[in-house]
C-alpha cells in the first residue's frame, strides 16, 4: 500500500510540477478536462503498476491472487445486486443527510470538468471512470487491503473496516454515506464471489450512472 500511495501521490506531483513550470514561463495552462482525464486515469494506471512491480513481481504472484479470477458463483446474481447496493447507498443518505438539512450529492470537480470538456472527454472521461478506476481500485481495496485487514480482524470488524477505508480516501463528505454502503457491499461481494471481477462490473456501472447523472446536469 505504501508503494501504491507512492506512486499515486508522484504522479499529482508531477502533475502539480508542470502547473507551475507552465505558470513560471507564462504559458497557457493547460486544459481542466485534460488535467482531470490525465490525473484520474493516471492514478488508476500508476497504482495497478505498483500493485504489479512491488507485490506481484516480487513476490512470484499473478493477478489472479488479488482476486482477478473467475468468481465462484454465477454473475447473474449481479441483475438484482446492482440496483440494490446502489438504492440501499441512496437510503443511506437519505438516513443520515437528511436529519442533517445536508444534500446527498456530493462535489467531484474533476469529473465536473470532464462532463464539460466536449465530447470527446465525456468518452475518454466514462471510459476512465467506468474501467480503468474501478479494475485499480477493487485490486487495491478488495485484492489487497481486505484480506490485509480480515487477516488482522475477525470477518465482520474487517469487511466493516475496509469498506470504511475505501469510503473516507474518496475525501467526498456529502458522499460519505452512500461510499461507506457500497464499500462495505463491493466487500462482501469479494468474499461471496471469491473474486473482485463482480465488483469491478457493479463498481463501474455505479461510476456510470454518477458520471452519466454529472453530464446530463451540465448539459441542462
Amino acid at each position: 500500500m505504501a508503494w501504491v500511495l507512492g506512486y499515486v501521490v508522484g504522479l499529482v506531483v508531477v502533475v502539480l510540477l508542470v502547473l507551475l513550470a507552465a505558470s513560471t514561463v507564462g504559458t497557457a495552462r493547460p486544459d481542466t478536462a485534460l488535467l482531470a482525464l490525465v490525473v484520474l486515469g493516471g492514478t488508476a494506471v500508476a497504482a495497478l503498476v505498483a500493485v504489479r512491480i512491488h507485490l506481484l513481481r516480487r513476490r512470484g504472484l499473478g493477478w489472479a491472487d488479488v482476486g482477478l479470477r473467475p468468481p465462484a458463483r454465477t454473475p447473474l446474481h449481479l441483475v438484482w445486486q446492482i440496483p440494490a447496493v446502489m438504492l440501499a447507498g441512496v437510503a443511506a443518505s437519505m438516513v443520515v443527510l437528511v436529519p442533517l438539512g445536508a444534500g446527498p450529492e456530493g462535489s467531484d470537480d474533476g469529473l465536473e470538468d470532464l462532463a464539460t470538456g466536449g465530447p470527446a472527454f465525456v468518452v475518454l472521461g466514462l471510459l476512465a471512470v467506468a474501467v480503468l478506476v474501478p479494475v485499480a481500485e477493487e485490486v487495491v481495496f478488495r485484492g489487497i487491503v481486505l484480506p490485509a485487514l480480515r487477516a488482522r480482524f475477525r470477518a465482520v470488524p474487517g469487511i466493516a473496516l475496509a469498506g470504511a477505508v475505501f469510503a473516507a480516501v474518496h475525501l467526498i463528505p456529502p458522499a460519505l454515506p452512500y461510499l461507506v454502503v457500497v464499500g462495505i457491499s463491493l466487500c462482501v461481494m469479494a468474499q461471496w464471489y471469491r473474486s473482485i471481477v463482480p465488483g469491478i462490473v457493479l463498481h463501474g456501472v455505479n461510476n456510470a450512472v454518477v458520471f452519466a447523472g454529472i453530464v446530463a446536469a451540465g448539459a441542462a
